[in-house]
């Protein structure tokens, strides 16, 4: 030090954190050192020394720096040197006063070193956001630097410097990222960071503190022993009277509340080495019990689990519910946890009459989609092939259908794209059509249309394994579902749907009735011209007498065939 009279005029002459920690000292040694001059001996004393020793321990051992607190104000002040950078971090207290975080520091590279004097000091705020990220990223901070130019190139307000150096726009582009507000300080006031900046750290890592860690391991307390165990019940309340009681002997009647739980066990109650015991488990006193239930539940054991291996060393009164209550509010247990339980069934009302309410959702089957509508009334089912799946091919299917059947009242539908547009929304709504969206994530919602597409992909792959041609796939299977009594409303689709019985194979089994009737008649026929006689037959210009039913008195009048 007594080498270098520029490195002790930058420690002792302005930091005002080195002033509140070493007080009297930074003076003292600023006293005896006289600023280095032409006509004046530079003289490092060994008072000079003791004190400059004295000052870095209780720099190093000061209490001054602040805890990081989300809720104050922040503030990072950074500075350049012809050699180094640094940065301070600080909170602004409510009377104003700076209370540093933390510092940092870094000598320049060679190639830092040829930087300008103005992309020196933007390092140095580079520098210090990247090196406080964590702190800053996500909260609003002040900014100080006591280079001018740097408000109007780094301002949080000012565009993207295009005629600057490359490397000045893209520590631009990297202030984005960051919500500040940049502010000129005088290098009078700015001694913190000047300092640091004139006095780095002799590495040119940003991440030297993070290298030289390499593993942390923390234990918060001992394990606890029998003989902890014995000294805590002697002084609990509660247990020292037990133990007292079973050295001593139980009297017939105890009128303490806090020993009832002790008294159907006091049979079964013992002692060793001081310590409570009821069978082979140490009786807890309160202090140690939460401590060792998180000791119970290390690598997260089950209520169960917990309480087998609890139940083989130790118990208090409570234990059980204490058990279940501490798994409970353990939040990686309950990250983990199972689904809960099904809650009850809330079927959807059924439609009193057919094409009242359909529920409609798409199938894919080897890159073709199918949209599946469903009849809730009647189980009716149409499936219609198309390549999209948008909402305007969504909406010339339904058109088509709705010219065949007519308007629905309710469609059920998931919360998929097509069925979520603008567009669609706008359909149904210009046809009076009551747009229903199942629950997100619960498809059971809309079950009668998920166990729609369900069956129709069973059908169709059992119909791909019988060999059947893709273009008859979906006529057959139509076919056969709608004319099977489906076992919801135990009749068949097209019955309902319908009002009639349509034609199948499946009906040459039964009698035709218009067969009976057919042959009937016949019968009929025969014995009626069993009786008559032969039809006449007449030619043309033949005379003839025709009955008149005009003249009851003169029957028949004379004609002429013509």
């Amino acid at each position: 030090m007594h080498q270098h009279p520029q490195i002790s005029q930058s420690i002792f002459g302005a930091p005002e954190l080195l002033r509140k920690v070493c007080g009297k000292l930074v003076h003292s040694v600023a006293s005896t050192s006289p600023t280095p001059a032409a006509d004046i001996k530079w003289n490092w004393s060994p008072q000079c020394e003791e004190a400059f020793k004295t000052c870095k321990q209780r720099l190093l051992k000061s209490k001054w720096l602040a805890h990081y607190d989300t809720e104050m104000k922040l503030r990072l002040a950074c500075d350049a040197s012809p050699y180094g950078v640094g940065a301070v971090i600080s909170h602004v207290l409510p009377s104003g006063e700076e209370h540093p975080i933390a510092f940092a520091s870094r000598t320049l590279s060679p190639s830092e070193k040829n930087y300008a004097q103005i992309e020196k000091e933007a390092l140095s705020i580079i520098f210090g956001v990247k090196k406080f990220h964590k702190y800053l990223y996500g909260r609003r901070f002040q900014l100080l630097t006591d280079h001018k130019p740097l408000l109007a190139i780094l301002g949080p307000k000012s565009a993207i410097p295009t005629l600057s150096a490359l490397r000045m726009q893209r520590w631009a582009l990297i202030f984005l990222a960051y919500d500040y507000e940049i502010e000129y300080r005088r290098s009078s006031d700015h001694a913190n960071a000047d300092a640091l900046s004139r006095l780095p750290s002799n590495s040119d890592s940003d991440s030297e503190d993070d290298r030289a860690v390499f593993q942390i391991s923390l234990i918060d307390e001992l394990p606890i022993s029998a003989s902890d165990i014995a000294e805590e019940t002697r002084k609990d309340p509660v247990l020292s009277k037990v133990l007292d009681l079973t050295l001593g002997g139980w009297p017939t009647f105890v009128n303490d509340d806090n020993l009832r739980p002790f008294i159907d066990k006091k049979d079964q109650l013992s002692t060793d080495q001081g310590c409570v015991l009821w069978g082979s488990r140490v009786v807890l006193p309160q202090k140690f019990q939460r401590r060792l239930l998180s000791d119970l539940h290390e690598g997260h054991p089950g209520i169960t689990r917990m309480k087998a291996l609890a139940r083989s060393y130790l118990w208090w009164p409570g234990l059980d519910q204490d058990i279940q209550q501490h798994v409970g509010h353990c939040s990686p247990c309950e990250a983990v946890r199972n689904k809960p339980a099904a809650a009850p069934l809330h079927p959807w009302s059924w439609a009193a009459t057919p094409w009242e309410r359909i529920h409609v959702d798409y199938a894919e089957i080897d890159k073709q989609h199918f949209l599946v509508v469903v009849d809730v009334h009647s189980k009716w089912m149409e499936v219609f092939p198309t390549p999209l799946t948008t909402a305007e091919k969504t909406i010339n299917l339904l058109r088509h259908m709705f010219a065949s059947f007519g308007l629905v009242k309710e469609l059920v539908l998931d919360n998929g794209p097509p069925f979520t547009s603008n567009d669609f929304e706008m359909f149904l709504k210009n046809n009076g059509v009551r747009h229903i969206l199942s629950p997100p994530y619960h498809p059971a919602s809309n079950g009668a249309a998920e166990r729609a597409v369900q069956t129709f992909k069973k059908a169709w792959t059992r119909l791909e394994v019988q060999s059947v041609t893709t273009h008859q796939r979906l006529p057959r299977f139509l076919f056969t579902y709608r004319n099977t009594p489906h076992t919801v409303t135990e009749c068949t689709p097209a019955e309902l749907f319908l009002k009639r019985q349509p034609r199948t194979r499946l009906t040459l089994w039964k009698p035709d009735l218009s067969s009976t009737v057919a042959k009937h008649q016949l019968q009929q026929k025969k014995a009626h011209d069993r009786h008559s006689k032969t039809v006449r037959e007449f030619k043309e210009g033949e005379r003839v007498m025709v009955r008149d039913f005009r003249h009851p008195k003169r029957l028949w009048n004379s004609g002429v065939i013509l």
